[in-house]
């Protein structure tokens, strides 16, 4: 699962393989969210309310880039952002 960026302590990925619609997993201290790339809203899961009003601030100023990730990664273009 490629790690595309951390935001605040929360590691934003995305899976290779992942289902409709067009999303992202945001892990921070045993907590995961997945959130929409088109609206931003938290599909499953939770974070702390500071971490998920920051990743949706940084989705919100990234989006278009993000949502090119989604296809590339899923397509298997590009491998995701950096490793660990």
């Amino acid at each position: 699962m490629p790690t595309i960026a951390v935001i605040d302590g929360v590691r934003i990925m995305i899976h290779l393989n992942d289902h409709l619609p067009p999303h992202l997993h945001a892990v921070f201290a045993g907590s995961e969210a997945q959130v929409s790339i088109a609206t931003g809203e938290v599909l499953h899961g939770s974070l702390p309310r500071a971490k998920t009003r920051a990743v949706q601030e940084w989705l919100a100023a990234n989006r278009e880039q993000v949502a090119y990730m989604w296809a590339e990664i899923r397509a298997k273009r590009n491998p995701g952002g950096f490793s660990e």
